[in-house]
This record gives structure tokens, sequence and C-alpha cells, in this order.
């Protein structure tokens, strides 16, 4: 299967974003906390989007808000087209000079299977969970 990256466009991938992490029952964040991004699809059907920090420095960099369209979750491609997309991102911090990656990955989930698989490493202590919270103007 031939898939395709394109940058995210928030003014158009925004309202999609909010639907995938409704159908996950995930904490859905403001618009201006993404960074660059990126989006994997293939034959008309957006898979994932993935999201890449970068430190004031260049060299360290953080992979981030991965979150897949409920409506493939369980399709054959969709670990291949994650796949595609970390790799499409690892490349693009390494071409801006960063020498070292994290991302956040909920414990126990296919996203760390791969995380492992690929060559990512994690503590065994407890898993941190995400807190938010707007700050008042």
């Amino acid at each position: 299967m031939s898939y395709q990256i394109r940058p995210v466009d928030l003014t158009v991938d925004y309202p999609t974003l909010l639907k995938w992490w409704e159908g996950h029952k995930a904490l859905a964040m403001p618009a201006y906390v993404f960074p660059q991004g990126w989006v994997v699809g293939a034959a008309g059907v957006d898979i994932a989007m993935n999201f890449l920090y970068l430190d004031v420095g260049g060299k360290f960099a953080v992979m981030e808000w991965l979150t897949t369209n409920p409506s493939v979750a369980y399709s054959k491609t969709l670990v291949t087209a994650i796949k595609t997309l970390i790799d499409y991102v690892e490349g693009v911090a390494k071409a801006q000079g960063c020498q070292f990656i994290v991302s956040f990955v909920a414990p126990n989930t296919g996203e760390e299977r791969l995380m492992k698989k690929i060559g990512y490493e994690t503590s065994e202590g407890p898993s941190h969970r995400l807190y938010a919270k707007p700050l008042p103007a």
C-alpha cells in the first residue's frame, strides 16, 4: 500500500483531530498547542496525525499527540501507516539537527508495542497521566 504524508493544516485538520479524540475518549487540546505536524493517509483516507516540538537549541525533539482515525483502528495496515509517519517525523527532526527524540506513550497499547519494536526505550516505573489546564488571561 502506498501512503501519502502531508503537513497538518489546523484550519482544516483540527475538527478531524477533535472527532478522533472523541472517538478515543481522549482529552481534547486547543489548536494553539500544536507545533508542526503531519498526516499519513492512503486511498484518500487520513489514518493518523503526529506532531513535533523542537527545543530552542534544536538538539532535542518531542514527538507527540500521535492520534489515529478510530474508523481504521483495526485495519491491517494501521501499524505500517503509523511506522511510516514516525519514520517521516524522525527524518524531519534529524534534518533540523536533532540528536535525541522522546515521545510520551500510554502503557499497554499498540503504540507502546510499536515504539519498543522500532528502538525506543522506556523506564519500567509507573506511567504518568497527562494533566492539562488552560491558564486564565
